[in-house]
């Protein structure tokens, strides 16, 4: 019972740091400013997150599940927790896969938490660290669907694929975000025809 109650107040803890930072944004985000909107002392808040570091990392960890969570309930199990045969993922699963993946992106409160992140971490090397390594979890799950579509490709290219998806819907989070007003039918459909394509088509990358 007192893991539960633990486990409850850290996920109310979670839950007022991402109201925080995506509703009163970087110059909101000290630990006491957390503290307030989870209603508890701030010693209390540092029992379970040390630093504001531990914070956003654990933020950003449980944003993450939650995507995948919901990807995998829309798009079926083809996440790398349930991996298929390799070459056993079809245009239409990956279609399915990638269209789910637009619509994270599309979630407004999740949008705006990332760019208070981001904004953070330009002058916070240990909330870069959390950042990078946030990211460095989300390709690797990419990296996981592309090698299931395409087996023979080298891991340095399938690092490499991964990476640019990545990069594409980080990068179309931010304009098709009311803020930068780059939204619409006929781009969301390219934006999903060049994740096809770099999941199924693209040619190997060659140095030489």
């Amino acid at each position: 019972m007192t893991g539960n109650k633990g486990a409850l107040r850290q996920a109310a803890i979670l839950d007022a740091a991402v109201e925080v930072l995506s509703t009163k944004g970087n110059a909101g985000s000290a630990m006491r400013d957390f503290a307030a909107a989870a209603g508890v002392r701030v010693g209390h808040l540092q029992h379970y997150y040390p630093t504001r570091a531990d914070l956003i990392r654990a933020v950003l960890e449980r944003s993450l599940q939650q995507s995948l969570q919901r990807l995998t309930e829309v798009a079926g199990p083809v996440i790398v927790d349930f991996p298929g045969a390799p070459g056993t993922l079809s245009r239409a699963e990956s279609h399915r896969l990638i269209t789910a993946l637009l619509v994270e992106h599309s979630e407004v409160t999740g949008v705006c938490m990332h760019f208070e992140i981001w904004a953070i971490a330009s002058s916070d090397p240990e909330i870069a660290t959390a950042v990078r390594a946030f990211y460095a979890s989300y390709a690797g799950y990419v990296g996981a669907v592309v090698r299931q579509a395409r087996p023979a490709l080298a891991e340095e290219q399938i690092h490499a694929v991964a990476g640019t998806i990545v990069s594409l819907f980080e990068g179309a989070a931010v304009t098709r975000s009311t803020i930068g007003g780059l939204h619409g039918e006929s781009i969301d459909a390219q934006l999903i025809q060049t994740a096809q394509w770099l999941v199924h088509d693209c040619p190997a990358h060659s140095d030489s």
